[in-house]
């Protein structure tokens, strides 16, 4: 077997290469030039190197960790031959392939022996390597060419481990393979909630089974950490944690900019006083102190806590197990969405798709997206749109892609799902102030809405909308915005002039990049399906959808 790999840039001058034969694995990891204490990288191709060499270099982690899995697989294999010959308990005694010294339980004390490990985690490893070999052994081929870590083939291991049925767990392995194969760009959430979504939809029980498990545990305990200090942890369903979590937040956003606690002892104090019954109070010590914890203001913040929730109506309905997503969380199962929604507290809000053909900002404002357009983005894409962020949609800002120009809106980014996403606070603020970061959103010829953020060093990363599989209709809407206009000057005769004004200036340069880094794409393998070409705003939106719910 002989690899090429690039980085996710394209950039060619840190091709590496990894050959293995029967006797070696040959890894060439490209180290770009320019490193060192006397490093010269002005140029950007030079940092984009250098980025993706520190960001990318440790991916032949699962190479050599498929092998391994392998070679202790093989190990295995032998051992369950030699326990099902003629000599298996003839020539070792009756008693050596027990309950407890089975094959598996063998190979994995000698691994244990050989790399000093407790013999429980060699069981898990072992057990890892049978999952990579014969469950989902397409999952791990992903594992094994780089594209996702060790760390997150071992979680599809565990959100695979309930699908019992061989024909349907091969389907799954495909079809986890498939798409995390095409998605762009992975994070550790961004694997955990696709892989638990195609497990959802195609074996509910999977997944129910575990939710049934969870209820099950549902307690409190107390666990002592020495020094007069214990904790207190309290088992609950995931809606209900969220639940409490958002209403410590509330609780504690009352105190003063004074107030001396971390934002987790503020926390742990608040959950105190809402348990024992007790006011949570701020600890400035000042007479000045602005805090606002009056139980009015309190029940006020504490009213404004929401969960949303987006799932097909359909799924609702008990026609379909397409998984929902909750916001903050992820995927949840068909069953947990119907309980959710069955609850007496739930408010259904369904989006009406014909408002967003017909208009997508409000009337007499066209900076802002209509509530069916805002809650259709955040559903989109669930979490911030920045590449390994997973703070939640409906905790982020809602952001224009490209810049919506005030002054003349015709020449700036429309109001439109082509243009928007959710960004958190933090990197909705790095692209709008920080000089040389540039993000773009396309739609390609098959509706999927792709998000790129390119750093300051050229380094470009591209993933798909997390829930397209939820919300497929959204890429193909059409957009009845016109196209921007060629940027004129914004001053009416007031000295000094400048040819167009400081919005302007850097919308114009960031389309700029935007069509270099579309250019530099085309020149390396295409990330969308095959066949497909990329277009701004999306095809024609002639098929008949469910609608969603929000």
């Amino acid at each position: 077997m002989n690899i090429k790999v690039r980085g996710d840039s394209g950039s060619a001058s840190a091709v590496s290469s990894v050959v293995v034969d029967e006797s070696a694995i040959v890894i060439r990891i490209g180290r770009p030039g320019g490193t060192g204490e006397s490093a010269d990288c002005t140029s950007r191709a030079d940092r984009s190197a250098l980025l993706g060499f520190a960001a990318r270099a440790d991916c032949y982690q699962g190479l050599v960790l498929w092998h391994r899995y392998e070679a202790v697989y093989a190990l295995l294999l032998a051992k369950q031959a030699e326990s099902d010959g003629p000599a298996g308990g003839v020539e070792s005694g009756a008693d050596v392939y027990t309950r407890l010294y089975d094959p598996l339980c063998q190979v994995a004390a000698s691994y244990a022996t050989a790399a000093g490990v407790r013999q429980c985690t060699a069981e898990h490893f072992v057990e890892a390597a049978v999952a990579c070999m014969e469950r989902i052994p397409a999952v791990g081929r992903l594992m094994r060419d780089g594209l996702i870590c060790p760390a997150w083939f071992r979680r599809v291991v565990e959100q695979t481990a309930l699908v019992d049925d061989a024909d349907l767990l091969a389907f799954i392995d495909a079809e986890i393979a498939h798409t995390l194969s095409v998605v762009g760009k992975l994070s550790a959430g961004r694997v955990e909630a696709l892989v638990s979504s195609i497990v959802a939809e195609h074996d509910p029980d999977a997944v129910t089974l575990t939710r049934e498990q969870v209820k099950l545990a549902k307690q409190v305990r107390v666990n002592p950490l020495g020094e007069g200090v214990s904790e207190v942890i309290v088992t609950a369903s995931t809606e209900d944690a969220m639940v409490v979590k958002d209403v410590l937040d509330a609780v504690i956003a009352g105190v003063c900019s004074h107030d001396p606690r971390t934002r987790g002892e503020r926390r742990s104090a608040a959950a105190v006083a809402r348990l024992a019954g007790t006011d949570f109070v701020c600890e400035c010590g000042r007479d000045d102190c602005t805090a606002e914890l009056s139980t009015e203001a309190i029940a006020s913040r504490c009213a404004r806590v929401v969960l949303h929730v987006v799932v097909r109506k359909e799924t609702l309905g008990g026609e379909s197990d397409t998984p929902a997503h909750l916001d903050g969380y992820g995927p949840i199962s068909a069953e947990h969405v119907r309980e959710l929604a069955a609850r007496p507290d739930a408010v259904r809000r369904e989006v009406d798709l014909g408002e967003l053909v017909d208009h997508q900002a409000q009337r007499g404002n066209a900076y802002r997206p209509t509530a069916a357009v805002d809650a259709a983005v955040r559903g989109l894409f669930g979490t911030c749109s920045w590449p390994g962020c997973e703070r939640a949609a409906w905790k982020s800002d809602l952001d224009h892609v490209c810049e919506f120009n005030h002054t003349d809106p015709s020449a700036g980014g429309p109001t439109c799902v082509c243009n928007l996403n959710p960004k958190c606070r933090f990197h909705h603020g790095l692209k709008t102030f920080v000089g040389g970061w540039v993000d773009d959103q396309v739609v390609d010829a098959n509706g999927v809405i792709w998000t790129e953020v390119t750093t300051p060093e050229g380094f470009t990363v591209r993933q798909r909308a997390l829930n397209m599989r939820l919300l497929p209709e959204l890429g193909h809407l059409t957009c009845r915005h016109p196209a921007p206009t060629r940027p004129g000057s914004g001053h009416a005769g007031v000295a000094p002039e400048r040819p167009r004004t400081r919005v302007e200036a850097k919308h114009q340069y960031r389309m700029r990049r935007r069509a270099a880094n579309r250019r530099a794409r085309e020149v390396v393998e295409a990330v969308v399906p095959t066949g497909a070409s990329v277009t701004e705003c999306g095809t024609v939106w002639g098929t008949e959808w469910g609608e969603p719910q929000f």
